[in-house]
C-alpha cells in the first residue's frame, strides 16, 4: 500500500487562520489540523467521553507527525490599500453600556488547490477513525474558513520531514505539530474555560462592567518540526540581497577609526563620491533613484563602514592596522555593465569627504562573496546577529497588536520581500510580511533604543517619522545564513545596520528561540 493523506479542500478557495500574535497563518499546521481533530472527537461523542477507538488514533498522531506536506500555489488576499477595522459588540458591559472592540479584519491567504498531510502509511484502525472525525470538521482556522476533509491515496509531498534537522537547520518549513499529551492538554484547557460546576449566584451577578474574558490555546505538548522542500528552488545563497563585497582599508584622515554616530554620514559621503565619478546616467542601482512605474526591487548598492574590531570576525580577519574598513556591497542580480561602472568609479579612489573631514582609502586586493563574508561561529555557539552601529525601523507604530520586535522583524522582511510571498501595502500587508518571517525562525532576542543623537543614524527619514535607532540581538532564522553579509533597517544602503555576529552559546539561544517560536 502507497501513502496516505489528510487532504483539506476549502470551497471558498482561501484559508483563513491566525497565529498566537494576531498575523495571518499562510497554511494550517499539522497542530492545527491535530487540534481541529480532537474538537470533532469530542464533539462527536456528545462531550462527555471519547469513543474508545479514538483516544489510541489520537495518541497514534502525537507520536507519528506528518512525513510529508503537499502545499498549493498560495497567494495573501489583502487589500492593497490601509486596514480596515470592523466593530462590534463584545457581549460585554461597560458603566451599564453595551461594549464595543474594534478587530482588523483580514482577507485569509487564497489557494489554488487542496492542502495534504502525508503519512508513508497509516494502521487501518486509525485510518477509519481519522476518516469518521473528518466529516465532524467544518472549518480549519477561523469559522469562515470551511474545511472539507477526506482520507485518500495517491497524494505526492511536495515537503518532506527531516527528522534530523535541528533549531539551527538553513532553510526549509517549520510548523508546529502535536507530541504526546496534546491530546489532554487540550482538554485540559476546555475543563478550565468551560468548568462544569455552575457559578454561584453572587458570582453571576450583575455587574455595571464586565470584560472579555479569553482562553488562549495551551503551549503545551507542542514542538517544532523542519519541512523539507522536494524540489529544488534558489538556494540561501541566490536569495541573499547582495553578492559580491567590495573592501577599502580606511581611517578618519588622523588615523582613527570613525565614530559610530559618524558612519552614517561618512557612506553617505562614499555614496556622493561614486555617483560624481561616475558622471551623468549613473545606474538605478546606485543612485535609488529609479523610471517612474519601474519595477524597484528590495536592495541597490549599500555602503558601509565596520571597525577593525568588527572586522575580526570576517574571513580576511586581520586588515593589516588599519583602523577600520569601507564595504561596497553590490545588489544581487546587477547587470555585468552596471558592475563595470561601480568597479570603474571605485578604481584610483584614495579618499572621501564629509562633513567631518577627509577619510584615506586603501584599495584591498580582493572581492569577497558576501555568502561567506564572516568567519563560521566557533564549536559549541549558534550565531545571533547584531546591527552595527545601530539600526532604524522604516515605519511607524502601527494601530493594533504591534510591538517594536515587530518592526525589527518587518526590516528583516523588507530586505528580503524580493524572495517571500508577495503582500499588500498598509498595516496588514506589514503584518503579513512580519508573519512571513517569523515563519522562517526570525525572532528578536534582546534589543535597546539609542537615545544619544539618534537622528544621526538614520539618512532622510521621511516626513513626519522620528528616528527611533536601536541595538539588538536578533536570531535571522532561516532567511540569513551563518556566514553570510546583509544590512537592515532605513539606513541599510548608507551605513546604517550591518548585521555583525554576535555568537553565543547553542544552549542558551536554543531555549530562548524556542520561547520566542512558542509566544508566536
Amino acid at each position: 500500500m502507497g501513502s496516505v493523506a489528510l487532504t483539506a479542500r476549502f470551497p471558498l478557495g482561501v484559508y483563513h487562520g491566525h497565529a498566537a500574535d494576531g498575523s495571518p497563518d499562510s497554511w494550517p499546521s499539522p497542530a492545527r489540523l491535530f487540534s481541529a481533530l480532537v474538537s470533532a472527537a469530542w464533539t462527536s461523542s456528545g462531550g462527555d467521553c471519547l469513543a474508545p477507538a479514538v483516544e489510541p488514533a489520537l495518541a497514534w498522531l502525537e507520536e507519528n507527525p506528518p512525513a510529508g506536506l503537499s502545499l498549493p500555489p498560495s497567494m495573501p488576499m489583502t487589500e492593497p490599500s490601509a486596514s480596515r477595522i470592523a466593530y462590534r459588540d463584545t457581549g460585554t458591559l461597560e458603566k451599564d453600556s453595551p461594549k464595543k472592540a474594534g478587530k482588523e479584519i483580514s482577507e485569509g491567504v487564497a489557494l489554488n488547490g487542496e492542502i495534504a498531510w502525508v503519512w508513508e502509511s497509516i494502521p487501518p484502525d486509525v485510518r477509519e477513525v481519522l476518516s469518521a472525525l473528518c466529516a465532524e470538521v467544518p472549518h480549519l482556522g477561523e469559522a469562515d474558513s470551511p474545511v472539507v476533509l477526506e482520507v485518500v491515496e495517491g497524494v505526492e509531498p511536495t515537503w518532506h520531514l527531516n527528522p534530523r534537522a535541528t533549531a539551527f537547520t538553513a532553510g526549509g518549513l517549520r510548523l508546529l505539530i502535536a507530541v504526546p499529551g496534546r491530546a489532554q492538554a487540550l482538554a485540559r484547557a476546555h475543563e478550565a474555560a468551560y468548568p462544569p460546576k455552575p457559578p454561584t449566584v453572587s458570582a453571576d451577578k450583575h455587574k455595571k462592567t464586565e470584560s472579555v474574558v479569553t482562553f488562549p490555546s495551551p503551549l503545551d505538548c507542542l514542538s517544532t518540526a523542519h519541512y523539507e522542500s522536494v524540489e529544488q528552488g534558489l538556494s540561501t545563497e541566490d536569495a541573499l540581497p547582495w553578492g559580491d563585497v567590495i573592501v577599502f582599508l580606511a581611517d578618519d584622515g588622523s588615523g582613527q577609526e570613525f565614530e559610530p554616530s559618524r558612519r552614517v554620514n561618512w557612506c553617505v559621503g562614499f555614496h556622493k563620491a561614486i555617483i560624481s565619478r561616475i558622471g551623468d546616467g549613473a545606474p538605478s542601482t546606485v543612485t535609488g533613484r529609479y523610471p517612474e512605474g519601474a519595477r524597484v526591487p528590495a536592495n541597490r548598492l549599500a555602503i558601509h563602514y565596520l571597525p577593525a574590531s568588527v572586522f575580526a570576525q570576517s574571513i580576511i580577519g586581520d586588515i593589516g592596522g588599519a583602523p577600520g574598513a569601507f564595504l561596497i556591497l553590490l545588489p544581487r542580480g546587477m547587470s555585468p555593465g552596471e558592475t563595470d561602472v561601480v568597479l570603474g568609479a571605485l578604481a584610483g579612489m584614495r579618499q572621501v569627504r564629509s562633513r567631518w573631514g577627509v577619510a584615506r582609502l586603501l584599495p584591498a586586493d580582493e572581492i569577497l562573496p558576501a555568502e561567506s563574508f564572516w568567519a563560521p561561529p566557533a564549536p559549541g555557539t549558534a550565531r545571533l546577529w547584531s546591527p552595527t552601529p545601530a539600526a532604524v525601523p522604516e515605519v511607524v507604530r502601527q494601530r493594533g497588536e504591534w510591538s517594536f520586535e515587530s518592526a525589527i522583524l518587518l526590516s528583516l522582511g523588507f530586505v528580503w520581500r524580493d524572495a517571500l510571498m508577495p503582500v499588500g501595502r498598509g498595516p496588514q500587508g506589514y503584518r503579513d510580511l512580519v508573519s512571513q518571517v517569523r515563519r522562517k525562525g526570525a525572532s528578536v532576542m534582546w534589543y535597546q533604543h539609542v537615545t544619544h543623537r539618534p537622528a544621526a543614524y538614520s539618512h532622510k527619514m521621511p516626513q513626519g517619522m522620528v528616528a527611533q535607532p536601536y541595538r539588538a540581538l536578533i536570531d535571522a532564522g532561516d532567511l540569513l545564513p551563518e556566514c553570510a553579509l546583509v544590512a537592515v533597517g532605513q539606513s541599510r544602503h548608507l551605513g546604517g545596520g550591518l548585521l555583525a555576529p554576535a555568537d553565543l552559546p547553542a544552549e542558551l539561544v536554543r531555549e530562548a528561540t524556542w520561547r520566542n517560536h512558542a509566544e508566536h
